[in-house]
């Protein structure tokens, strides 16, 4: 894996590979590469960039558009999303390409999905990905500050952490966050603890975040507080089980590792303060605990898309379950 910054570095000195692959599913950080790259290969003539679509485009066309030149060979930036969508011939032809590509022309391949499929492998073996997974917590304050200081703003640490434990489950959330609050503060250069509240939805995100945290301590009283409370403002059950999902498959990770694997980097789309206690929660509860419990949530997802429930009923029955 090779870290974003290495990556822009090599950028700032002026080489350009012909080909990068870039892995993970933060949409900000895909952006900001591909943003950086188009800058830098387009710097001092027109920009010719290329969005390929597996699902609008068939194999075979998006290989003709990669290998076809014009008579002037021209620079020209090339974005293909979920290479690993290309079936058959067009397949072995896009590793070909990767391997031999043609001159002037700058391969980006996107990958969301930060598990190898055979084509996935193949392109890890030509070269290594980019690494577009949301960063730990530390490196999300640091990109934070940076973003903060892009609007001319700047923060104390205090209002920082606060930011950064509500909207921190992506850089993409993050960013949208950040733009709120700046455009909404006006003219004033110090954002404040105040304008986190006011402008960046904190009451409701940390609510959330407060539930998942009493859910997984198994905290009967406090997840049924915290929960209707969620549900009286308007937060629906759908909306809820998608972060419960993730919390869970992290805690039944954690049970099937027992100390024998590295630190698992994968993405997940909860708050970093509920990443950082998921060996914490794991303590509480057996392997065919959090198996049962990610099964009881596919019946109430399923429950929920198809007959007529009411939210707070399903909540209170998952409170019980998960704490019983």
């Amino acid at each position: 894996m090779i870290k974003i910054k290495d990556i822009l570095n090599e950028l700032k000195r002026g080489v350009v590979r012909p080909l990068y692959f870039i892995k993970g599913p933060d949409y900000f950080l895909q952006n900001f590469f591909i943003n950086y790259l188009t800058d830098t290969i387009f710097k001092d003539s027109k920009e010719d960039k290329i969005i390929l679509l597996p699902d609008e485009m068939s194999g075979s066309e998006i290989i003709h558009r990669l290998t076809s030149q014009d008579l002037f060979s021209s620079k020209k930036l090339f974005i293909l999303r979920s290479p690993q969508s290309i079936k058959g011939k067009a397949n072995s032809e896009l590793i070909n390409f990767c391997k031999n590509p043609v001159p002037n022309h700058i391969l980006v391949l996107v990958s969301d999905d930060w598990s190898s499929s055979a084509t996935l492998k193949k392109i890890e073996k030509v070269t290594a990905p980019i690494d577009t997974q949301t960063p730990f917590e530390n490196e999300i304050k640091k990109w934070a500050r940076y973003l903060f200081k892009k609007y001319g703003k700047t923060l104390d640490s205090e209002s920082l952490d606060i930011l950064v434990k509500n909207s921190g489950d992506s850089l993409s959330h993050l960013s949208n966050e950040i733009e709120k609050i700046c455009i909404s503060s006006g003219d004033r250069d110090i954002i404040n603890i105040e304008d986190i509240k006011r402008f960046s939805g904190w009451k409701r995100e940390h609510r959330r975040w407060e539930f998942l945290n009493a859910l997984g301590k198994r905290n009967y009283k406090e997840s049924i507080i915290i929960g209707k409370t969620l549900i009286e403002n308007q937060e629906s059950m759908i909306s809820l089980l998608y972060p419960l999902t993730y919390m869970f498959q992290e805690i039944l990770f954690e049970k099937i590792k027992n100390g024998t694997f590295t630190n698992h980097r994968s993405y997940i789309p909860i708050p970093p303060s509920i990443k950082n206690n998921i060996s914490n929660f794991a303590k509480s509860f057996s392997y065919d605990e959090v198996e049962s419990i990610i099964i009881q949530l596919g019946n109430i997802d399923k429950k929920q898309k198809t007959v007529l429930s009411i939210d707070e009923t399903d909540l209170i029955q998952l409170i019980s379950y998960v704490t019983r």
